[in-house]
């Protein structure tokens, strides 16, 4: 099993492990023996073996086998995305969701928010101002609509399934009562976070956890990232890959699933605002999932 250090972790590696931190000391890349600076590529240890390498040169992790066990993975799921206008979910405006249903069939929505789309926004999911004054619906009407399905989807026992839930159920609320609108009965929700589920079969994964890493970790096709529909739909590949991965999570019926992922992001959480307060960052992480409801600094 590999897993994968990046900055001031570190871990004492078994002999069924392999660990990588960015190199410290110059050295021989271990594939093509060429020379390594310090700080420019990777040092691997495996079984308590240290070997640089070049970034393109390091071994290509890759996930545990899928196995033959049954679980909740076999059954219908929802996938649903959201993009928005903000990275704090309470300040953000949703401009395009998608809800990916299990026989393949999908509703999408592109929204006007009212107010202008910053540019940084932009360059992550590519609407513009103009694609939502002229094709987008209004907010009212479209977050409706979307709050009216997802309650469908929760009515109906079927769990949903959302990438970093905790921003997109968030937006989501905060976006209903902006605009007086009912709110999704949340507590009632079976949800599948699937990056709450990769932090807890790997503890000790200290690479990037954004969406196209894991995919490719876990050998799930994200055709656009940061589009709605691709992002739910590659969520929901995710969420199936770890628990043909994990008998322990596939098992598990999805309310005591979720139950759990409440306890297993806070612990997660927890862990990330140590690295912060070690490093002197003035951020909080919060510690509430699948919804927020103070406002994060």
């Amino acid at each position: 099993m590999r897993r994968t250090l990046s900055g001031p972790a570190r871990h004492q590696a078994s002999a069924q492990e392999t660990l990588i931190v960015i190199n410290r000391y110059p050295g021989s890349c271990g594939k093509c023996r060429r020379r390594v600076e310090a700080g420019a590529g990777q040092a691997v240890n495996t079984g308590g073996r240290w070997s640089s390498y070049h970034h393109e040169c390091a071994p290509v992790r890759t996930a545990p086998p899928r196995g033959n066990h049954r679980g909740w993975h076999d059954l219908p799921v929802v996938g649903f995305d959201i993009e928005g206008t903000d990275r704090q979910p309470m300040d953000s405006r949703i401009v395009s969701a998608a809800l990916v249903y299990a026989d393949g069939t999908t509703s999408n929505w592109l929204i006007d928010p009212g107010v202008p789309i910053p540019p940084d926004s932009t360059a992550v999911h590519g609407i513009t101002d103009e694609m939502v004054r002229s094709a987008g619906q209004p907010p009212r009407k479209a977050l409706a609509e979307l709050g009216t399905a997802i309650s469908k989807v929760i009515a109906d026992g079927t769990p949903l399934v959302v990438f970093c839930a905790h921003y997109d159920v968030t937006a989501l609320h905060t976006e209903l009562a902006r605009h007086g609108l009912p709110p999704v009965e949340w507590d009632r929700a079976a949800i599948i976070d699937p990056s709450i589920l990769h932090g807890e079969v790997e503890p000790r994964w200290y690479d990037s956890r954004q969406l196209g890493d894991l995919c490719r970790y876990y050998q799930v096709d994200l055709a656009t990232a940061h589009d709605a529909e691709s992002d739910a739909r590659a969520a929901v590949d995710m969420a199936v890959s770890i628990a043909a991965r994990h008998e322990r999570i596939a098992r598990t019926h999805p309310d005591a699933l979720h139950q759990a992922q409440v306890g297993w992001y806070a612990q997660q959480k927890r862990n990330l605002q140590e690295f912060f307060d070690r490093q002197g960052r003035n951020e909080t992480v919060s510690l509430e999932w699948p919804l927020e409801t103070k406002r994060r600094r």
